[in-house]
């Protein structure tokens, strides 16, 4: 009987995902109770959207003065620190004690947080606050990446994969939702006081009762040591210290899908977490608290359907249905494909505020499949640089998290119009399809023979089969 602690252990990143996305997100909302009402700036193209006091509800009135352009930069200047710190991140993930690593940054983005509505008051020294906000997040992805490869066996990947990144889906729900609750009673400042303080109980436990692989553990079964540390493509401690093949990975072909899949692959992710609470309430005209129900609605769901859509990969691939590889396509069409109809239909069907709701809803779903697909990518194709190829993939695939923010504040300088959101769903379909195309072309789930570049033998494991090649 083997013990439980890489379940635990999954749990507390999925913890740790839950935290740093929560403190990600939880401006998105708070920003509209922060600044001041301009009466201009909401849509009034669908009058018959609630009542008059329904829409007074809607349009809170905060202290700050900030235009279109400067909130939309409040919430993307967080992405440009991602940017800058995805790749310097991966490679300390990979190189150094992973452990410490996702402590510090779990650890400083909550002393951050707590004192944004200090920061808040001169708007320079806020965004040098987000700024570096999103600089000690970077490591989260990279980190986790390294931990998958140390803690989590290969046949029960996809699924614990799920559950993991299922934190990022809770976080956003919890994020979202206890953001409206509190800021309905207590005003804005105390989102930031309490979702800033209570990570530090999870930066506790996970200091004193953990460790960074399963050779170092101290509460742990040697049964369950040695399934981890014998299962395929398991990541030994020593990985850390071997030489990395520079040029095999970036002559690699499945290598650069990746990339350019996780570039054009996360636009409407990004786009939904960052502007959907927007959109509720300029276009919409729903009340913040309706705003942040509706908002947090499918990241629930998330929770739930990634890790049975990660167990459905497994199961498939172990009973030969798919490859490794064919999983991972199969994830990134759901997470491509069909948000792009659902947003075409948001675009064009006018007023029709239930519908436009509910595709928005199942977008964010489908959408979440990212988590599943082409973001644990990295981790397949070799899980001995896992940080440092979700460093280099990931900083491309941040650009749209930074862009689409500034992008909308821009175009809504003159007051939120169904025409001008009209742009921003048209760049996010344009790049998901390409997305889709890209990977399905030349994506893989294989671990790459650069994974071992000092040994002699060639490991491919696919369609659930173990293949060793002799290099001649």
């Amino acid at each position: 009987m083997y013990g439980n602690m890489r379940y635990l252990f999954a749990i507390m990143l999925s913890i740790a995902n839950m935290i740093i996305y929560g403190l990600k997100v939880n401006i998105s909302l708070a920003i509209i109770g922060m600044v001041k009402l301009h009466e201009a700036s909401s849509s009034n193209e669908c009058p018959e959207f609630g009542d008059e006091d329904a829409k007074d509800d809607a349009d809170m009135d905060g202290p700050f003065d900030w235009s279109a352009t400067e909130q939309g930069l409040v919430v993307s200047i967080y992405f440009a620190g991602y940017l800058i710190g995805m790749f310097p991140s991966g490679y300390f993930a990979d190189r150094f004690n992973t452990k410490i690593v996702l402590l510090i940054c779990v650890l400083a983005n909550a002393i951050l947080t707590i004192i944004v509505p200090i920061a808040a008051n001169v708007l320079i020294v806020l965004l040098t606050v987000r700024f570096l906000m999103g600089i000690m997040s970077a490591a989260n992805l990279p980190v986790v990446n390294v931990l998958v490869g140390k803690w989590v066996v290969y046949e029960e990947k996809s699924m614990w994969v799920g559950i993991i990144y299922a934190g990022t889906s809770l976080g956003t729900v919890i994020s979202i939702l206890s953001a409206g609750l509190i800021m309905d009673t207590l005003g804005w400042e105390a989102v930031f006081y309490i979702h800033g303080t209570l990570p530090l109980i999870w930066c506790a436990l996970f200091y004193f009762f953990f460790e960074d692989c399963p050779e170092e553990q101290k509460f742990i079964t040697e049964e369950e040591r040695t399934l981890l540390v014998n299962t395929y493509g398991h990541r030994s401690p020593v990985s850390a210290k071997m030489i990395i093949p520079w040029k095999a990975i970036f002559t690699s072909v499945p290598f650069w899908a990746l990339i350019w899949t996780n570039t054009l692959g996360n636009f409407c992710w990004y786009f939904l977490l960052t502007q959907l609470p927007l959109y509720m309430n300029k276009i919409l005209r729903y009340n913040i608290t309706s705003n942040a129900i509706i908002s947090c609605t499918p990241y629930l769901i998330n929770a739930i359907t990634n890790p049975l859509l990660g167990k459905t990969l497994d199961w498939g691939r172990n009973k030969g249905y798919w490859s490794q590889t064919g999983a991972r396509k199969l994830a990134v069409f759901v997470s491509c494909v069909p948000p792009c109809i659902f947003l075409v239909v948001i675009m064009y069907i006018g007023c029709d505020r239930i519908t436009s709701t509910v595709l928005l809803v199942l977008s964010i779903i489908v959408c979440g499949a990212i988590f599943v697909g082409h973001l644990c990518n990295q981790n397949d194709l070799a899980p001995n640089y896992a940080g440092i190829l979700m460093g280099i993939t990931n900083t491309p695939g941040t650009i749209s998290a930074f862009i689409l923010p500034g992008l909308v504040g821009s175009l809504m300088e003159g007051g939120h119009t169904i025409v001008k959101w009209r742009y921003v769903f048209w760049i996010n379909i344009v790049a998901q399809l390409l997305a889709f195309i890209i990977f399905t072309v030349f994506g893989s789930g294989k671990i790459q023979p650069w994974n071992n570049p000092e040994n002699r033998e060639n490991v491919n494991w696919d369609n659930g089969e173990r293949q060793q090649e002799t290099r001649t």
